[in-house]
């Protein structure tokens, strides 16, 4: 994963929450929360033309778009 990867997960309508892998999903979410499981979520291939889809939930994914900063490191301890 690159880190602008974005899985939005819409749990029977109502419950809307944002994870940056699939793993994490399953972090918060068990399969029966769900209704699937991981490995056939990655079996799935879930991309942005194509979320995943069932009675319980809907997972999509997307990317972050994110601004450039110009912003260095900060120092250690003042130096």
């Amino acid at each position: 994963m690159n880190g602008n990867t974005i899985y939005h997960v819409c749990l029977e309508g109502a419950l809307h929450r944002y994870f940056g892998s699939i793993s994490a999903i399953f972090d918060q979410f068990t399969p029966e929360d769900l209704g699937v499981s991981k490995s056939r979520l990655w079996a799935y291939g879930i991309t942005e033309e194509k979320p995943y889809q069932n009675k319980k939930c809907v997972i999509r994914k997307g990317i972050i778009h994110r601004k450039k900063t110009n912003r260095s490191l900060p120092s250690k301890y003042g130096e």
